[in-house]
């Protein structure tokens, strides 16, 4: 009898052993939830993520705020977390789709939330064994980041310093409400203005921006120029104050000649006037007085009648009008001879120029 119930428990021992090398339990996650099961069948997409914080098995997935999955497992790849999902074989998905680590609420689950970019269009469709890479996984900020956030605001901020700024500035615009109002109509003005010009303002600082690239292209000509020119700065300190004396002198030279004008300007004045009818004669003179300079200084022939003297003799071509109208109007006329010789009470005629009249009655 003894034999027999060893026998038995030494079956059920090996039973045991046998049931136990065939399965395993992973706890409370590895078994599926109820709301969680799919029924239509399901493909496996892989999402590698940064950061799984609080993220596990069972975990819901979903797509537009709709379950699609259901997590089945969390592991590590290569240092990166890798999440195993499976999806409703009746939802598509697109193969750009993207994977965010979400929360329903503060102190709620997470889950695993899949979009499609908004800035491309879906391109092909995630099948079954297909990978979500690292580039395309993000996660919301995690409940801690928000508390410390907070915290961080509230306590130690500068909360504190607004409303010390908010003080200030409520006592210094009480009852100036429309002084304040005008300074905002004119800094729109000058705002308006500013966009006005806001094609000039952008010229300008384009040329500015040339300008400094010009000075820096010719920065090691400037350095040059800033060396060289130190030795005449450094004779210009040497002599500052012979400088400073100059300007001095100089100073006290025009106070005198302040003084000297100031004394004689009545006579100073009355020279001017006197001056004038010399200028006015001058100028009257108009193009004659240019013409006689040229025998002025070598009379009596003029500086024109060096080229026609050639050695010991002078080259000479004479044109002479000798007609009687020539001879009237130019020679006899230029004469002052009413001047020089009046006519007596009993001479009827000019003797000089009796000759070149008509003769009068017959005579």
């Amino acid at each position: 009898m003894n034999r027999i119930r060893r026998a038995s428990a030494l079956t059920a021992a090996l039973l045991v052993c046998g049931l136990a090398a065939g399965c395993r339990m992973d706890g409370p996650n590895s078994i599926p939830l109820p709301n969680n099961a799919i029924h239509h069948g399901s493909y496996t997409v892989h999402v590698q993520l940064r950061d799984a914080q609080n993220l596990v098995g069972n975990s819901v997935v979903k797509a537009d705020n709709v379950t699609v999955g259901v997590l089945r497992k969390i592991e590590v790849r290569n240092y990166i977390a890798v999440a195993t999902v499976d999806i409703d074989t009746t939802v598509a998905l697109p193969k750009n789709t993207t994977a965010q680590l979400a929360q329903t609420s503060v102190l709620g689950a997470q889950y695993l939330e899949l979009t499609t970019p908004k800035n491309a269009p879906p391109a092909g469709r995630l099948r079954d064994g297909d990978t979500i890479a690292l580039s395309a996984s993000s996660e919301y900020p995690a409940t801690e980041e928000v508390l410390s956030a907070l915290s961080l605001l509230l306590n130690g901020s500068g909360l504190q310093q607004v409303r010390t700024i908010m003080s200030e500035l409520n006592q210094a615009v009480g009852g100036r409400e429309d002084v304040v109002n005008s300074a905002i109509g004119r800094i729109q003005t000058f705002v308006d203005g500013l966009d006005t010009q806001r094609a000039n303002i952008v010229r300008a600082i384009d040329s500015l921006g040339t300008l400094s690239q010009s000075l820096a292209d010719q920065n090691a000509a400037l350095g040059k120029g800033i060396e060289q020119i130190q030795p005449a700065v450094k004779i210009l300190d040497d002599q500052r104050q012979q400088l400073t004396t100059m300007l001095d002198s100089v100073g006290r030279f025009g106070a005198q000649a302040a003084q000297v004008l100031r004394s004689s300007k009545d006579s100073l004045a009355a020279d001017l006037a006197s001056l004038q009818p010399v200028l006015h004669q001058l100028a009257a003179s108009g193009k004659d007085l240019p013409e006689s300079l040229l025998i002025a200084l070598s009379v009596p022939f003029p500086v024109t009648a060096v080229d026609g003297i050639r050695g010991d003799y002078l080259n000479l071509f004479l044109t002479l009008d000798l007609s009687a109208d020539a001879i009237k109007n130019k020679v006899i006329g230029s004469i002052p001879f009413p001047d020089m010789l009046p006519s007596g009470p009993d001479q009827a005629v000019d003797p000089l120029t009796a000759p070149t009249q008509p003769a009068r009655g017959g005579r």
